[in-house]
């Protein structure tokens, strides 16, 4: 694609949807006769605590965003109420006998909605004030249109720890050895907070989501076939991270400490306040996480007649803080004002103590012993992010929105590797020995506009995206034999990387009938990346640039059927894409230990897939399954070089045909015993090869269960038993990921009239959850055993104070409450 045809196409999207903007009032008299037309209706029922039906409440129903009353009726005998109306944002409140019994949280109407039984306390709560209640009990897993959710904050046991474990938790998320993500079975999940991308390398995502605690999180959101207004970006879905964020009035915080011991002793931290008053919400989050996290892990490989045997023994030394700062302003009514910074910190030592034994393969004669150490004195990782955000929500239906991000990551490690051989005997043989010295700086700059308003009977939604990244990486390395380390200029070098992604998206939503809607779209995205390796001055190494600039279009479509009696029915197609990360590019190749490298490569090109998905789903019960091809399939090739050593490379190696089955059902098996069931299975089938190693075309049938149970217990405590089960799998070109399980119980009791809670729960209680690997190929067969620190016994103490209610009064809360639900 030539760059006078991508900026001719982008002119003429942006005169698009400036021509929309600017002619969108012409359509304001249509638009407000076409709303009366197409009217919804919102219904529930009102029951005592004691299940009896409530007559004679009011019902309420408010505009979220002005707090103004719009409709109000008396429930019925049976305790029943319903409104016919327009689609749009509201709440709903019930005042029982001159008193507020029930607020409901943001209720947004875009069809048929049946809040279900809403249970009150009739006497027991004052005029003034009413803590916030949710319209429905929310189950551990939820599947609702096309989005399946993990609700952490309802978890036990996945509080003490961070992001990172959390999202292990979440059904059909692993989380490999090397910190890349699969979800059911699939590459490239793109990891999103609060709706946005992270634009971080897969080591230093992690880096980042160890420096989040798990108790700022409220839900994990997985979305498969996401609509055309997302990034493109995730083959394998989207995992949206949703921090937790409060509406009451007034000021309020909370302040979460704890301890886990698993092999050693760790600490966290974590305060939260907030201060709401009129038109202004402040808010600021402080937390830090300290200890010592050990992991144990094998490397083996059999290749050229010998085999090694490595055992590898790893402790971090890990500081991880965090803190986050922001405030929102009401302008008016509609419009809201908001500006977001936050940061997280890592850095401490490291040490791995390898061993590795040389064997003949023929013989079984141990023949040499290789005894190294890889000392990190100091790994350093800090991100900086600056947030600035508008919204505006008029009548009609109409929204804009505009974000501007800018971002900054640094990272830096040294690691002094000494590795000495030896005899079977023990007898000194020799010794090579080298320092590496690397550093990580990106930069980012976003900017996104999203524009929304009625046409006809439906919706259209338009927006753009501009993002840019540069990302610099210094390698060094140095001999490090002699009492004076040696730049060694031939194994140094520097690599920058610009990626440039210009987006525009057309969406639109409209309601057939009343049962029946469609949502489809197309997304366009412009991709123009540079890579520039410098070699060191004097060095044999050439330098080499890679430049590509791609266009692609991406479409997206979903029907929905909907009926109260038979349940729901969704159709959904989207084509999403995986770009090569920034150091896979890089075509140095650096040293991960003494015997394996990593190399990138050049030539790699994007991952592309096509998923259409069927889902189904009533009340307790939610059934889906979808059909993902991926081609330019990414994985990574172990190659053998020079002295049996090894190179790792990521490849486009072929592609993927994924066939997925999901099941998901929540039980409730006694007035005290609650259950969410998840089953996923799937069919991945691989036609893969190299030129090195030819081609491959394996299939295999993996799944995994995933049982959350929660138990109301006398005494104000509740407990938690969670259980995942994952089957055998398989990955990249030849590799068999093994089984693997993890147990967790929980109990947490209620003190000090419900301000504080109290938390004890035990992960991994029979210590199986492991990462293991075969993977047999011509002249080479590997084999690795990951093995980490998850059997942890963690206590945690919450504290909240200051105002956690809020005024049930009207109030100009004008576009706040929209925000804290938007993502």
């Amino acid at each position: 694609m030539n760059l006078p045809l991508t900026k001719n196409f982008l002119r003429l999207f942006y005169l698009t949807l400036l021509f929309t903007c600017l002619f969108q009032n012409g359509f304001a008299q249509q638009q407000q006769q076409q709303q009366q037309q197409d009217q919804f209706l919102l219904k529930g029922i009102l029951k005592s605590t004691d299940r009896t039906d409530v007559a004679g409440a009011t019902v309420i129903l408010k505009d979220a965003h002005t707090a103004r009353v719009l409709k109000q009726m008396a429930t019925q005998t049976d305790g029943a109420f319903s409104f016919n109306l327009n689609s749009s944002d509201y709440v709903v409140t019930v005042t029982y006998l001159g008193s507020v019994v029930y607020v409901s949280e943001l209720v947004k109407l875009s069809g048929n909605t049946d809040l279900g039984i809403l249970k009150i306390n009739t006497g027991a709560v004052s005029l003034k004030e009413v803590v916030i209640k949710s319209t429905t009990n929310k189950p551990a897993i939820k599947i609702e249109g096309r989005k399946l959710t993990y609700n952490v904050q309802s978890s036990i046991t996945a509080q003490g720890s961070n992001a990172l474990e959390a999202l292990k938790k979440a059904p059909g998320v692993i989380v490999s050895q090397d910190n890349s993500i699969t979800l059911n079975g699939a590459s490239g999940a793109m990891v999103m907070i609060n709706g946005k991308q992270t634009y971080l390398q897969p080591e230093d995502l992690a880096q980042l989501l160890k420096s989040m605690p798990s108790s700022d999180l409220k839900a994990i959101e997985i979305i498969k076939n996401p609509s055309a207004e997302y990034d493109a970006a995730g083959t394998g879905g989207i995992i949206n991270l949703v921090l937790k964020k409060s509406i009451a009035e007034g000021f309020n915080g909370s302040i979460n400490v704890g301890v886990a011991y698993g092999h050693t002793l760790k600490q966290n931290t974590n305060l939260a306040l907030n201060y709401r008053k009129g038109k202004l919400n402040l808010f600021g989050n402080y937390n830090h996480a300290f200890g010592h996290y050990a992991m144990d892990y094998d490397n083996d490989r059999t290749t050229n007649g010998k085999i090694y045997l490595n055992a590898n023994h790893d402790i971090d030394k890990k500081r991880y803080v965090g803190a986050t700062a922001g405030a929102d302003y009401a302008i008016d009514s509609t419009k809201t004002l908001g500006i977001v910074v936050n940061s997280n910190f890592s850095s401490g030592g490291g040490l791995i103590t390898p061993v590795t034994n040389i064997y003949n393969q023929s013989t079984g004669q141990l023949i040499q012993i290789l005894r190294s150490q890889s000392s990190y004195p100091e790994q350093l990782a800090n991100r900086y992010n600056f947030n600035l955000n508008y919204r505006y929500k008029g009548q009609n239906n109409t929204e804009l929105s505009v974000d501007a991000d800018y971002g900054i990551f640094d990272a830096s490690t040294q690691n002094l590797s000494t590795n000495s051989y030896y005899s079977p005997n023990n007898q000194f043989q020799s010794a090579n020995n080298f320092l590496v010295a690397n550093s990580r700086n990106i930069k980012l700059y976003a900017l996104k506009a999203d524009y929304g308003f009625r046409v006809g009977k439906g919706k259209l939604a338009v927006g753009g995206k501009f993002s840019n990244v540069n990302a610099g990486n210094v390698f060094d390395q140095y001999d490090a034999n002699g009492a004076v380390n040696i730049l060694n200029i031939n194994l140094s070098n520097t690599f920058n990387y610009q990626e440039r992604v210009s987006a525009g998206y057309v969406k639109y939503e409209v309601s057939l009938s009343d049962k029946l809607s469609l949502d489809a779209g197309v997304r366009a995205e412009n991709t123009h990346s540079d890579g520039q390796l410098e070699p060191r001055q004097g060095s044999t190494q050439q330098a080499q640039s890679v430049v590509r600039n791609y266009l692609n279009l991406f479409p997206t479509a979903a029907i929905t059927y909907k009926t109260e009696k038979s349940g729901t029915y969704n159709l959904s197609f989207a084509r999403r894409i995986d770009r090569p990360a920034y150091n896979n590019l890089n075509p140095f190749s650096y040293p991960v230990d003494e015997l394996s490298y990593w190399k990138g490569n050049p030539f790699l090109q994007p991952q592309y897939s096509n998923t259409i998905a069927l889902q189904y789903s009533y009340k307790k019960t939610a059934v889906s399954t979808s059909y993902t091809h991926t081609s330019d399939l990414t994985g990574t090739v172990f190659e053998v070089f020079g002295n049996n050593l090894v190179n790792m490379v990521p490849r486009n190696i072929g592609t993927q045909s994924n066939l997925n089955l999901t099941v998901s059902q929540q039980l409730k098996l006694a007035e005290w015993w609650n259950m969410s069931l998840t089953a996923m299975g799937y069919r991945l089938q691989n036609n893969v090869g190299t030129p090195t190693y030819g081609d491959y075309k394996f299939s295999r049938f993996a799944g995994t269960i995933n049982v959350q149970q929660s138990f109301n217990l006398p005494g104000s405590i509740t407990a938690e038993a969670a259980a995942v089960v994952n089957s055998k799998s398989i990955v990249g070109l030849n590799t068999y990921v093994k089984g693997n399980s993890q147990v967790d119980v929980g109990f947490q009791r209620s003190l000090m009239s419900d301000k504080a809670t109290l938390k004890l729960a035990v992960t991994d209680l029979f210590w199986a959850n492991r990462y293991n690997t075969d993977s047999q190929l011509p002249n080479l067969l590997l084999h690795t055993t990951y093995r980490g620190e998850t059997r942890q016994v963690r206590l945690n103490f919450t504290y909240k104070f200051g105002n956690t209610k809020v005024k049930a009064k009207e109030s100009r809360e004008s576009g706040l409450q929209n925000e804290s639900q938007r993502l």
